[in-house]
């Protein structure tokens, strides 16, 4: 099945917007207003049967109250998918795909903030979780707006606060805790995490970055040798890949700066069982890879999907049999905006309206052979795919 569905843009049923209290405990009206989403959820998940990942991406927390773009919706928005979505009996994971702050506040703010985002992301719903690292996680807004310009985050800032958070976790496999890549197994699906802002942090003499996270995505040699090694022991499995930035854009051109058309090359690979060297010869040598691999063992597995956020939209595109998945932000995005995109432009999203808000669950189900995406908010309700699942050994 693919995807041929009708895309409906709907104004949201407007709510209060009252400014005077900025909690952000989860309110009862976006409760009732997920309802027919859980659902939908339950019908289509069978826990022990499907493999469901609830995801949320694009939060873009910073401080104060905004009603038609970011503020302290983006931890709201976590609380009530925490509350709402990720403690659904259907769910067997959840995952915060990057951005979790916009990176534009003094670097003890955003601190607090990612602290804040994390402690609500670890609610003891009983199950794992994973939060990517997205472009603007290292502050670098912030940085770019000083007259001075240096670094208000640390090299390992994020790492401490973040990765270490989804490392403590037992449930989560990972071969080491450097790069921010992680895997974590639901029956035949392999869910496979990986970091698509690995930037070298490199200060000049002033402390100022030689590189921008926010404006160099990128993947490095170190991180693709861990996910070789990986998808070496991958056999009998049906692996969705989940990062922040898409490796490929929609025309199939690459999708990050540094190394999103090799990466996907090397996808390309493991799904004709193949042997070689992935290598690229860039002129700079912080982003160039040289690394063997040997896929020819490996045997019923297939990487089927890459699952992403970052571009602020919805959009689905195939590119040699692995389905690239654009989930749009949870950050409120009004339309009257510079920056807001057509996509969200077009929901017309405000404060206290079902629009607000967006998140998704997805439902890989071997018997139906069938990937659901579901959609709450300013998303596609419902979106099916057919997926390729490894058949049974006997």
């Amino acid at each position: 099945m693919n995807g041929g569905y009708g895309m409906v843009f709907r104004k949201g049923n407007s709510r209060t917007t009252d400014t005077d209290d900025l909690g952000t405990a989860p309110r009862p009206w976006v409760a009732s207003a997920l309802a027919p989403f859980q659902e939908q959820l339950a019908a289509l998940a069978r826990p022990g049967e499907t493999a469901s990942l609830a995801v949320i991406t694009d939060t873009h927390y910073k401080s104060g109250f905004d009603a038609t773009y970011y503020g302290i919706n983006g931890l709201q928005h976590v609380t009530e998918f925490m509350a709402n979505v990720a403690n659904q009996p259907g769910i067997d994971a959840y995952a915060h795909l990057g951005d979790l702050i916009d990176g534009s506040e003094s670097g003890p703010a955003d601190q607090q903030h990612l602290r804040e985002m994390v402690a609500a992301l670890s609610q003891p719903v009983g199950k794992p979780f994973y939060i990517a690292k997205g472009n603007h996680d290292d502050n670098d807004k912030f940085d770019e707006h000083q007259v001075a310009r240096r670094a208000s985050f640390q090299a390992n800032t994020f790492a401490d606060i973040v990765f270490q958070a989804d490392y403590r976790q037992p449930q989560l496999q990972r071969f080491s805790q450097r790069y921010g890549v992680a895997w974590l197994d639901v029956g035949p699906v392999r869910f496979l995490f990986i970091n698509t802002s690995d930037v070298p942090y490199r200060l000049n003499r002033f402390g100022i970055k030689k590189y921008d996270v926010k404006l160099n995505l990128a993947v490095r040699q170190g991180q693709m040798a861990e996910i070789i090694q990986i998808l070496q022991m991958s056999g009998d499995k049906a692996i969705i890949v989940c990062g922040h930035g898409n490796l490929l854009k929609a025309n199939h051109k690459d999708g990050l700066h540094h190394n999103g058309r090799t990466l996907h090359e090397l996808f390309r690979a493991f799904n004709l069982q193949a042997r070689g060297t992935v290598a690229t010869h860039g002129r700079n040598a912080d982003f160039q890879i040289n690394l063997p691999f040997d896929f020819t063992r490996v045997r019923n597995a297939r990487i089927t999907a890459y699952v992403c956020g970052h571009r602020h939209t919805e959009q689905t595109f195939v590119d040699h049999d692995i389905r690239y998945l654009l989930l749009n932000c949870s950050a409120l995005m009004g339309r009257n905006h510079q920056l807001t995109t057509k996509y969200n432009a077009r929901w017309d999203r405000r404060y206290g309206e079902t629009n607000e808000y967006a998140g998704y669950a997805l439902v890989a189900d071997p018997a139906a052979r069938q990937l659901s995406v579901l959609g709450y908010g300013a998303a596609t309700p419902l979106r099916q795919f057919a997926m390729w699942f490894p058949e049974p050994r006997n």
